[in-house]
């Protein structure tokens, strides 16, 4: 029985999209490519069927879900009211519930050390997206020209540095306590 091409794309879709959270929850080593095709309930083979390689899937996952990331950062500043654009990024980002759910959470904080080890079209597919998420912080930064993209770069170094570090660190306290102390210095 043949398929209509829709079919195709859509379980193409799925897949990328269950791999965008597989990824982010257990690293691009962390989850084998019968694993990831169980989880959308295919069989290993049904994989080149979509994909050239693994390395093919990472790249569109890290898109997607740097994709996802931005989207959700620029539809907080978007309902923020007038001048609170910075300060509803900065609180959608440095929380409690990204810090705890990695897996819905932003790539560039997940993958990022992952991202550097990989072949050059992934790193390629990240700094397009990373490139888009440091125009949309822009926009919203207060300044204009070179001083708006640096101001991006030191807003979106800082949330990924202090979720890595919230991440990483075993208590409670000093995880709250980082994500406070980021969220003060990039509104």
């Amino acid at each position: 029985m043949r398929y209509p091409d829709s079919r195709k794309e859509e379980t193409h879709a799925r897949i990328v999209a269950s791999a965008s959270e597989l990824l982010r929850e257990a690293g691009v080593n962390g989850i084998g490519v019968a694993d990831l095709m169980r989880s959308v309930g295919l069989t290993h083979g049904g994989f080149y069927a979509h994909f050239d390689s693994k390395e093919v899937l990472v790249s569109e996952s890290v898109s997607t879900a740097l994709g996802q990331t931005i989207a959700h950062l620029r539809a907080a500043a978007e309902e923020a009211p007038k001048n609170g654009a910075r300060q509803a990024i900065a609180a959608t980002y440095l929380n409690a519930k990204h810090r705890d759910h990695p897996e819905r959470g932003c790539a560039a904080a997940a993958l990022g050390a992952d991202v550097s080890r990989l072949a050059p079209a992934t790193r390629a597919a990240f700094e397009a997206r990373l490139e888009e998420m440091l125009a949309m912080l822009a926009e919203y930064s207060g300044a204009r020209g070179e001083a708006a993209r640096d101001k991006a770069i030191v807003m979106f170094s800082t949330m990924v540095g202090a979720m890595v570090l919230a991440r990483a660190v075993r208590t409670k306290p000093l995880s709250e306590e980082i994500l406070a102390a980021a969220r003060q210095s990039v509104q």
